[in-house]
C-alpha cells in the first residue's frame, strides 16, 4: 500500500500543510502547550480559509486531539492508539480515509475524519523515519 504524502499541496482542510505538520510533530512530541499556541496564533488566517462545513470539521479535529492530549484523557479509541505500531495507525488511516471520502456522511464529518486521517499518516510517515 502506498501512502499519500501531505505535502504543500497537502492538507484538503483550512491549515496550511507546514503548519499542520508542525502541530501534529508537536502532538506526538507531547508539547501540547507549542501545538495549542501555533493554533491560537493561526486561528485568525485559519478561519478566513474555512470555505465550507469540511473545513469546520476539520479545524475541530485538531482542536479535538489538542484537547483529548492536554486532558489526558484515556477513555477515548484515539488516545490508546500505539503511535508506534505501525500496523494499528495503516488500519486507522485507512478507516479514517474511508469515512473522510464516503459521502454518506456529511461534510463535516468528512473534515473531522480526513485530518485525523492525515494525522495517522503524519504518524506513520514519522515512525517510517525512524526506521521502525
Amino acid at each position: 500500500m502506498s501512502l499519500k504524502k501531505i505535502d504543500s499541496a497537502g492538507s484538503r482542510g483550512p491549515i496550511p500543510c507546514e503548519s499542520l505538520n508542525a502541530i501534529f510533530d508537536l502532538l506526538i512530541s507531547k508539547r501540547l502547550s507549542e501545538a495549542e499556541k501555533i493554533l491560537r496564533e493561526m486561528e485568525p488566517l485559519i478561519r478566513e480559509n474555512i470555505r465550507d462545513e469540511f473545513d469546520l470539521g476539520f479545524l475541530q479535529a485538531i482542536k479535538g486531539l489538542i484537547l483529548m492530549y492536554k486532558s489526558n484523557d484515556r477513555d477515548t479509541f484515539l488516545s490508546n492508539i500505539d503511535l508506534n505500531d505501525a500496523g494499528a495507525l495503516r488500519k486507522y488511516y485507512n478507516e479514517f480515509l474511508e469515512i473522510s471520502k464516503d459521502n454518506l456522511h456529511s461534510p463535516y464529518d468528512r473534515g473531522y475524519f480526513s485530518a485525523l486521517s492525515e494525522y495517522m499518516l503524519f504518524a506513520l510517515r514519522r515512525l517510517g523515519s525512524r526506521g521502525k
